[in-house]
């Protein structure tokens, strides 16, 4: 966003105009990826609501910020995860970011929380995927296992495993697309 110091600067004296341009620029990108992740219109909209009444109640502190689209997504992604605390289905996705973080690494403290981050996203995203493909996606990641390999323990074509391993990745470059609207 063009210009966004100067915004920050006068969301700071209260400028409305100031929130207003952010809001405009910022709003849908958190609704859609609060959407894409929860699956359901009006919770993203409630999570957008809240995030940007927060830029708001927050904006003096929001103006000393260096990228706010980094702080936005970080609100954006804990708003999801206080969702998911609260439904009790928090611990499946830790076991499942502890076994799945393994495939990165890096030796900044700030790379390992995004990184972190971004495997629990991740992870939550494969569990929403529909049974067979989840199923598909897991048996191919996270055990190795090639698509022949797969067919054979599935009784299925190699050719449904591969629509199924197509359809699973191209849901989670969505995923991926939708959080790179952030920076």
């Amino acid at each position: 966003m063009e210009q966004e110091r100067e915004i920050l600067d006068r969301l700071a004296q209260g400028d409305r105009e100031a929130f207003d341009a952010l809001y405009l620029h910022y709003a849908p990108k958190v609704e859609e990826l609060a959407f894409w992740m929860l699956k359901n219109r009006t919770e993203a909209e409630d999570v957008m609501q809240s995030i940007m009444l927060k830029v708001w109640e927050r904006k003096e502190e929001i103006a000393q910020m260096t990228r706010f689209s980094n702080y936005l997504f970080t609100m954006t992604k804990n708003a999801i995860f206080d969702i998911y605390n609260r439904s009790l289905v928090h611990e499946k996705y830790e076991s499942a970011q502890l076994s799945s973080v393994r495939y990165f690494h890096d030796d900044t403290l700030d790379s390992q929380v995004e990184t972190n981050d971004l495997a629990l996203l991740i992870s939550i995203a494969v569990d929403k995927m529909p049974d067979q493909r989840r199923r598909i996606f897991r048996m191919s990641r996270y055990e190795g296992l090639s698509n022949r390999e797969i067919a054979e323990r599935l009784r299925i074509s190699v050719k449904t495993v591969e629509n199924h391993m197509t359809a699973a990745l191209g849901q989670l470059r969505r995923l991926l697309a939708s959080i790179t609207l952030f920076f």
